[in-house]
């Protein structure tokens, strides 16, 4: 007959109880240490208290309103389209400074015959005429150039003073090349050499071309006469060098005076000229087959002629 079960002991309970509670509080400690351990979100560091947070500068700009349309800069002055003024006694003065020297109404274009090329302009505060005739008929001789668009020498006036510097660029071939100061009583825009009455000087491209001399012409009723000529062709042939002719005209109703550089050059003796006023004309000339040649004006004065001068 089988014998019941024995009762546990309380020696054996103990151990199991223990190790349960320690299990248990190894638990409760992880989780907790799991919670303070945890990564908080991070936020910007705060300053400390009274002390405004550094800021970096922003890029300066514009407080005026914008509209759209692009501020003009500042307009200025160029001294080439600023003139000097003319002298008080000036009837007549041009000084070349501006950019085109027929905007202001002063001139007209003057231009008779075929060009390769034709410039009329104004260059580093000067008139510059520019020829080149390479390639254009031998028949014909060219003009270019321009005039006044008013009548501006009055003899009936008294004497007049007419001065200019003209310079003759250093040619490397001038021959035949013509830088003219005309006096004519009629317009024409073509060139005054065609006209029947007028007052000419110039300086004239001597062959081979380096040289060049001065001659003062006449036209009366379509008949031409020498005044001056430098003794060409019959006491020389050769010419001078010259560059930069300061030419001063000194008329009255009846002679004419030429001084270059402020030493007489020729007269003063009879022109032989009807007219009392006239148009003045700035022109160049050049026979075909040439290349490009250029002569400048410069500081144009006409004034009533001073006495002792």
């Amino acid at each position: 007959m089988r014998q019941p079960g024995k009762r546990p002991s309380a020696g054996l309970a103990r151990p199991i109880i223990v190790s349960t509670m320690v299990i248990l509080t190894t638990a409760v400690v992880l989780f907790a240490y799991g919670l303070l351990t945890r990564e908080k979100p991070r936020t910007p560091a705060q300053p400390p208290p009274g002390k405004p947070m550094p800021t970096s500068p922003l890029p300066r700009t514009s407080t005026k309103p914008t509209t759209g349309v692009p501020t003009p800069p500042p307009e200025r002055k160029s001294p080439e389209t600023s003139e000097p003024p003319a002298p008080k006694d000036a009837l007549f003065y041009d000084s070349f400074t501006a950019k085109d020297p027929f905007a202001a109404g002063k001139w007209i274009a003057t231009r008779d015959g075929d060009f390769k090329e034709a410039v009329v302009d104004t260059l580093d505060g000067r008139l510059r005429i520019r020829v080149g005739t390479i390639g254009t008929r031998d028949d014909t001789v060219k003009h270019l150039g321009l005039r006044t668009a008013q009548p501006v020498v009055d003899l009936s006036q008294g004497p007049i003073e007419l001065s200019a510097e003209i310079d003759w660029n250093n040619q490397a071939n001038g021959c035949y090349l013509q830088a003219s100061l005309f006096l004519c009583p009629t317009s024409t825009d073509k060139t005054a050499a065609s006209e029947k009455d007028w007052l000419k000087f110039e300086y004239v491209g001597v062959p081979p071309g380096k040289n060049a001399r001065a001659a003062l012409w006449r036209r009366k009723a379509g008949n031409l006469r020498f005044l001056y000529d430098e003794g060409w062709p019959a006491k020389q042939k050769t010419g001078r060098p010259i560059g930069k002719q300061q030419v001063t005209l000194r008329l009255d109703r009846d002679t004419i005076e030429v001084i270059e550089n402020g030493k007489p050059l020729f007269g003063p003796e009879p022109h032989g000229c009807l007219f009392q006023q006239a148009y003045l004309y700035l022109e160049i000339c050049s026979h075909s087959n040439y290349p490009p040649r250029e002569i400048y004006f410069d500081t144009l004065l006409l004034r009533p002629a001073r006495p002792g001068l």
